[in-house]
This record gives C-alpha cells, sequence and structure tokens, in this order.
C-alpha cells in the first residue's frame, strides 16, 4: 500500500526534529560559511546514518548475499537504462546536443538489443556512460546552489538539488509509466536496496580514508557538483579549493 503524503511528511518532520535537537546541542561549535547550517546538518547525518546502520545497510547485505552477482549487474542496468532518460533529458535543456545523442542511443539500444536494460549493449559498444541531473541543469541555466543541506534519508544535498532531486523523480520513466503504488514503491525500493550494496566498496575506502566522515562527504559532494556544472573546469577567478564560496551561480 502506498503511503499517504501525510505519513511520509509526519515521518520526515519527525527526523528532523530529532535531528534539530541533536544539531542544536553542537549549533555553536561551528561557523563555517562554507557549511551555515552545519549544526544542523550534522544531527541529519548522525540520524541518517544510524537509520542505514540498522536498516539499510543489513538489507543491502542481505540482498547481496542472496541474490548472484550476475542479477544484480542486470537490475544495476535496468536502473542504469531508466536514468539515462533522464540524463538526456538534461542535456537538451542544457543544449548539448551531441550528448543527448550518445544518451538517447544508450537508450534505444539497450532497450531493443539489451531487452529492456538489462544487458548494456550499447556500452559494450562504445556509447559512453554518462552523469547529468535536473540540479546541474539549473546550475547551468544560473541558479545559485544555496546553502549545503543535507536531507533526512538522502544525503548530501543543497536547497538547488533538492528541488533538483524532485525533478528527476517526476520525469523518471518510472514515475510516468508505473502507476501501480505498490509496483511503484517497490521498484524505487529495489533501486534504493541495489545502489546501497553497489556502495559497500566506496564505502570502505571512505571509512578508510576520512578521519570526519560527515566533512569528507560534504566536501566531496561541492567538489563534484561543482565539476559536473563546469565540466570540471571551474569558471575563471574561483577558487577552486573552496566550491562554496565560489558558488557555481556566477
Amino acid at each position: 500500500m502506498r503511503p499517504s503524503n501525510l505519513t511520509v511528511k509526519r515521518f520526515l518532520v519527525g527526523l528532523m526534529l530529532v535531528a534539530g535537537l541533536s544539531g542544536a546541542a553542537v549549533a555553536e561549535e561551528y561557523e563555517n560559511p562554507r557549511d551555515p547550517w552545519e549544526g544542523y546538518n550534522r544531527g541529519v547525518f548522525a540520524v541518517n546514518e544510524a537509520l542505514d546502520m540498522v536498516i539499510a545497510k543489513p538489507i543491502a547485505q542481505a540482498y547481496e548475499f542472496i541474490i548472484p552477482e550476475p542479477i544484480r549487474i542486470l537490475v544495476t542496468n535496468v536502473f542504469s537504462n531508466i536514468s539515462d532518460v533522464v540524463i538526456g533529458i538534461n542535456d537538451l535543456l542544457q543544449g548539448r546536443g551531441e550528448q543527448a545523442f550518445n544518451d538517447f542511443g544508450r537508450v534505444v539500444i539497450n532497450t531493443t538489443l539489451g531487452f529492456g536494460g538489462l544487458f548494456d549493449v550499447a556500452g559494450n559498444a562504445g556509447w559512453y556512460k554518462s552523469t547529468n541531473d535536473f540540479g546541474v541543469t539549473f546550475g547551468r541555466w544560473g541558479a545559485p546552489s544555496g546553502p549545503y543541506f543535507v536531507l533526512p534519508i538522502l544525503g548530501p544535498s543543497n536547497i538547488r538539488d533538492t528541488f533538483g532531486w524532485a525533478a528527476d523523480i517526476a520525469a523518471s520513466p518510472l514515475s510516468i509509466v508505473v502507476t501501480d503504488p505498490t509496483a511503484f514503491w517497490t521498484a524505487w525500493g529495489v533501486n534504493y536496496v541495489n545502489t546501497r550494496a553497489n556502495l559497500f566498496p566506496a564505502e570502505k575506502i571512505i571509512e578508510e580514508a576520512a578521519t570526519d566522515k560527515y566533512s569528507y562527504l560534504r566536501d566531496a559532494f561541492m567538489q563534484n557538483r561543482l565539476n559536473l556544472i563546469n565540466e570540471g573546469a571551474p569558471p575563471p577567478g574561483l577558487d577552486v579549493e573552496d566550491p562554496a564560496e565560489s558558488d557555481d551561480k556566477k
């Protein structure tokens, strides 16, 4: 049964209240212009870590144990094929015709020759996988990023990318084609668990490299978004060592 909007809102509000109480106790310790809401964000981050530890990670571990790797690869390919549609849309909105041709070409090839996206035939033929989304589109259109913001459950974001994430969901073929609530939430649930399982190798690297996991993920997120918007090269005059102050809106 698809949960009501009121139920979802109450759950998120509850998480944010818990995070707010946690962050309030330490908010005065942080005066970082790169992250003006750091006290609150660290509270949300702590809640997310706890939820991941007791719910998401064990489910992903069980999924990885039960589902053979070849099947997990097929699942990853299917959702990658779906995401290529949204990527292609954003390519067009950004006026990147060649990129759009590549990404929509991937969709056509993998949907037909790849049996609905189960196999990445296009990738094997040299049609490369790219990354794009509405947050990047809004940034290229000149929208400011706004403060860094940790979303409940979803993790690192900012104000612009939060709206971008909502647009990504709305434009996804899953949201348009899958009208049955049970099928809709099942599909997104499988995607979430599969993605979480795919992150295990990266998680191990982060745990070994980061003395402060919160700061590590925040800085990595900021730099990655800056690179995506500016295609790996910051605009002239910007301080690449401080992506938040440079503000990719310029």
